[in-house]
């Protein structure tokens, strides 16, 4: 069961709806020795992790990498990195910008956004796997007992092949610069569509942790959200800094905007259920009730788009609409890190 995935991947919520911080909090490089026992969630930023011991609890680690000799009773989360597993998780592993490496056993599903995930011949995994922008490499003796969905972002371009060819073209090519304007802004509309709906169709398992999470407590997930902005640029000199964390930068931001894509397209279902419970509307379809949210999302900017050159009044409606997608950013992005790193 796919319960979550990271840029930006997704894991389900607990039924315990704490927003305590994680009871260990380690900076730099961190070493579970074998005989060491931590029976509360771990957070590691900033360096390495090396657990040889037991965590009874969840696991993530921010802008590095971790390597597994022992148990994680939990989940494991990693931003920036990459796992490395020759010991057993008995939750979910999941990674934003970085992989999985897999020689040991793991109970829950793998998720991974910016990366690839590689299964030795002696690795386990009972649940399920999703992969954006990524591949697996699967060993013919590993055994996975769920199924497996990749998403390919590089394919869009062959599924509208016009559209990336149509943002090339500068003003001068085209006689009538409004027009050149107007179906350029259409385009992209319709490329953010498409992608939001690509994933709602290929992740529904994580989009429903998405909405659940928003769902169930708006306000942490606005909180959430507001905090992962204030730590963006943060992140980014914390990588430049670090020397060895430049590299990891593309990939850090590439999982951040697969992050939003899956934050949009939960919170665009929760805003069209909430609209369409409150006109009394019969409708049932999740792709219907997706699109009256993302349209009341989207509507506004486009509108000013259209309108930003012909005086104050549609840029005031442009501004309106960029804040409305702000919102709806925040919440959903929000939505999908809470989802990450507390599970049902």
């Amino acid at each position: 069961m796919i319960e979550f995935i990271t840029i930006l991947t997704i894991l389900t919520a607990g039924n315990q709806y704490q927003t305590e911080p994680c009871a260990y909090k380690f900076s730099g490089d961190y070493h579970l020795k074998s005989n060491d026992t931590l029976r509360e969630d771990v957070s590691v930023s900033g360096g390495n992790a090396m657990i040889d011991g037991v965590i009874d609890g969840d696991l993530a680690v921010m802008g590095g990498s971790v390597k597994i000799n022992g148990v994680i009773d939990g989940d494991v989360v990693v931003f920036g990195g990459e796992i490395e597993n020759y010991g057993k998780i008995t939750g979910d592993a999941a990674v934003a910008g970085g992989s999985v490496k897999n020689k040991g056993r793991i109970e829950g599903d793998i998720a991974v956004a910016g990366g690839s995930v590689n299964l030795d011949s002696g690795s386990v995994v009972l649940g399920d796997i999703a992969i954006v922008g990524g591949s697996v490499d699967r060993s013919d003796f590993a055994t996975v007992e769920g199924k497996i969905t990749t998403l390919d972002i590089g394919k869009l371009d062959r599924v509208m092949p016009g559209i990336t060819r149509l943002f090339r073209l500068r003003q001068h090519t085209f006689p009538f610069r409004t027009g050149l304007y107007i179906i350029t802004s259409f385009a992209f509309i319709i490329v953010i569509y498409i992608l939001n709906l690509l994933f709602l169709l290929v992740f529904p398992k994580a989009i429903n942790s998405i909405e659940n999470k928003i769902k169930k407590n708006i306000w942490i997930c606005i909180a959430i959200g507001i905090g992962i902005e204030i730590l963006f640029v943060p992140l980014i000199l914390l990588f430049v800094i670090s020397i060895i964390g430049i590299p990891i930068i593309p990939a850090f931001i590439f999982a951040l905007c697969i992050g939003i894509i899956f934050g949009i397209s939960g919170f665009s279902v929760v805003l069209g259920e909430r609209i369409c419970s409150g006109l009394n509307w019969g409708l049932n379809k999740r792709i219907g009730i997706f699109t009256i949210g993302w349209l009341c999302i989207m509507l506004v900017l486009f509108i000013g788009t259209l309108l930003k050159n012909a005086g104050f009044l549609g840029t005031l409606i442009w501004i309106l609409g960029i804040v409305i997608v702000y919102v709806a950013i925040t919440i959903g992005i929000g939505g999908v890190l809470y989802a990450l790193v507390k599970r049902e």
